[in-house]
């Protein structure tokens, strides 16, 4: 089946905008977060947090980074924090499978592995960036490692690990709903995302995840509590949980409460005082977590309007006071943003910036 169109114009969209979409997403097929459903002739979303988060920042910025993929050429590309927390989980992620094993040498994991980890990705790249030298490099890292064993060594650690890189999206496992216009249903909405670790402590199974900082200020909580991602894990879970514990023949658990997510808070500079680590549960109601469908489902709506609007006529909307203060540093698109033409534009295009594969969760390491 094609595309409903009956069903979009029902919706209020117009013959013109349907086929200007179509055309558009035939010719850039990398856009993976939007497909067509071809049984039920409607389009499909399939997002993560960071799309979700980037789009409400400023959608100008969403369609430039997830849209049409443009990044700074060369080195102005690379990203310190994602590229170093992309190392962080996976090392974690190494940890939590081995550790109980008899086999698990902490060195080996920590200094052997963690090396050969870091020249992979070539973090020595940043050696001008403040955190680099806040963390001390490379060895600081590794150092990092063994500090974090040590604190949450097997003897330690007080929970049981049911499942490690669990991602979900493409296969469709959470559903946030449907988006309606004239009562008309036009759009189905998916969660996607890579929950570190998934865990059972006794009473509980929920999502683990790790967010590393430069330093601890105040509670760190107070940073997450409202964060939608770790709402959006713990909505997971009790999505892909029935599935999962029979996927692994762990049924028995099916009657654990999924009401929560376990955040582990690393400092990467070594503090003062009190402790490097930090690990404290956040909690979400029944009604937390519907408040938290509505309000993905309702982002997700505006979204595929944005789209349609920017295929059609090219006009986007900008969220002007981030132009110079993206997470308290210039917009990455702030060059071509300030232009006074749509030639100029694309001459700053060609001259600053290159095309690159959109950001998938679900492919971190290109698995």
């Amino acid at each position: 089946m094609s595309l409903n169109t009956e069903l979009y114009r029902a919706a209020g969209y117009s013959l013109r905008e349907m086929n200007n979409l179509q055309c558009f997403l035939a010719l850039y097929e990398d856009i993976h977060w939007i497909t067509l459903n071809h049984e039920t002739g409607i389009y499909e979303l399939t997002l993560d947090n960071q799309i979700f988060s980037t789009f409400r920042a400023c959608p100008a910025h969403f369609i430039e980074l997830y849209v049409r993929g443009l990044t700074l050429k060369g080195t102005g590309g690379r990203s310190w924090y994602l590229e170093f927390g992309i190392l962080f989980h996976k090392m974690i992620e190494l940890y939590y499978k081995t550790f109980r094993t008899p086999g698990f040498i902490l060195q080996e994991w920590a200094v052997n592995t963690g090396i050969e980890e870091w020249n992979k990705q070539n973090l020595d790249f940043f050696s001008d960036h403040k955190e680099y030298k806040l963390i001390g490099g490379r060895m600081g890292f590794i150092g990092l490692l063994i500090a974090y064993a040590e604190r949450f060594s097997a003897e330690n650690e007080r929970i049981r690990v049911i499942g490690t890189e669990i991602s979900f999206g493409k296969a469709h496992e959470v559903s946030l709903g449907f988006g309606k216009a004239n009562n008309t249903r036009y759009l189905e909405v998916f969660l996607s995302g890579r929950m570190d670790l998934l865990v059972d402590d006794g009473n509980s199974i929920a999502p683990m995840d790790h967010k590393t900082m430069a330093s601890f200020r105040n509670d760190p909580t107070l940073k997450f509590e409202l964060d939608e991602g770790p709402c959006g894990y713990i909505y997971a879970v009790n999505q892909i949980l029935p599935t999962f514990l029979k996927e692994h023949n762990l049924e028995h658990l099916i009657n654990r409460s999924c009401n929560k997510i376990i955040m582990n808070f690393i400092s990467k500079s070594i503090p003062k005082e009190g402790e490097r680590f930090k690990r404290i549960p956040i909690l979400k109601s029944t009604e937390q977590l519907e408040s938290y469908r509505l309000r993905m489902l309702d982002t997700a709506e505006d979204i595929f309007k944005c789209l349609v609007r920017y295929v059609d006529n090219g006009i986007v909307y900008r969220n002007t006071s981030a132009c110079t203060n993206w997470y308290m540093h210039d917009c990455t698109y702030l060059p071509i943003h300030r232009q006074n033409s749509k030639a100029n534009e694309l001459i700053m295009i060609d001259a600053m910036y290159e095309k690159k594969t959109i950001w998938n969760t679900e492919n971190v390491g290109g698995e």
